[in-house]
């Protein structure tokens, strides 16, 4: 899923403007306390639908397990318009395994293809950030984690102004953890330093509106020479396999599977 763009949109108001924008994916919510959630989960639904249409993955933030309005959420957008969903205030690795057991029961239910929908858990608070590793492989389903910077920073009392270092830690805490794991590192916030945060490894941003998403989609497409780098790494490791080999060589770099696979991500976000 290629996801460098991803913008943050009410399904009622400014959504045209998203699905018009070169974005990558809309991102939707139905964990929002100041509406009735039965009307959100309404907009959402019709939102997906026309998101697809337009091309565009679509994702949405669904309510946290214990909030107890989960199963519900899922039941009501579960469907192939729904790329994935992201889930706030993850601290535990057992948040995910609760998430995941309702996505399969459903998908299961109606016939699609189990893992369809992608998981994106949020870390937001320290003990979250903790546990990253740990979150990023509860799941199979787990495509990627994405680092929410204005939460982290509340239940830190770090700073609130959006660029410094003074969260350089926990993202590059939060982009080993996701890669380990052949996942993509989604930040929330920074937009005045997107550039930073490609640098840092991130794969993508979840934007406030379209005015970004051409620096976005710029700054997180890989290089051209991390193309050709992929490129070269995937026909190594399939060279190795054809002649029974467990590893291929680029260089000096050893190309196993965790590499391949690592390389074909790269092509993906390249759209090569």
């Amino acid at each position: 899923m290629r996801l460098r763009s991803i913008v943050a949109v009410d399904a009622v108001a400014g959504l045209d403007e998203a699905l018009a924008a070169p974005a990558d994916a809309v991102l939707l919510t139905v964990a929002e306390a100041s509406r009735p959630v039965a009307e959100l989960r309404a907009a959402v639904k019709a939102a997906l639908a026309r998101a697809r249409e337009a091309g565009k993955a679509g994702l949405v933030t669904v309510n946290h397990p214990r909030t107890q309005l989960l199963r519900e959420d899922l039941e009501a957008l579960v469907s192939a318009d729904l790329a994935g969903v992201l889930l706030p205030h993850t601290v535990e690795p057992q948040d995910v395994r609760d998430l995941a057991v309702l996505l399969r029961e459903i998908e299961y239910g109606r016939g699609l293809e189990p893992g369809c929908v992608a998981a994106f858990p949020v870390l937001d608070t320290a003990r979250g950030l903790l546990r990253a590793a740990e979150i990023a492989h509860a799941a199979p389903r787990v495509a990627g984690l994405v680092f929410d910077t204005q939460a982290f920073a509340t239940d830190t009392g770090a700073r609130t102004e959006e660029a410094g270092p003074r969260l350089a830690h926990a993202r590059g805490s939060v982009v080993a953890a996701t890669r380990a794991h052949e996942g993509l590192p989604i930040v929330r916030g920074g937009e005045l330093e997107l550039l930073q945060l490609a640098h840092t490894g991130f794969a993508g941003a979840i934007l406030t509106g379209t005015r970004a998403v051409g620096a976005a989609n710029m700054v997180f497409t890989p290089t051209a020479a991390e193309v050709d780098l992929a490129r070269a790494q995937v026909a190594a490791y399939a060279a190795a396999r054809a002649a029974g080999q467990s590893v291929g060589r680029v260089g000096e770099g050893v190309v196993d599977a965790h590499t391949d696979r690592k390389a074909r991500q790269t092509l993906e976000q390249a759209g090569a």
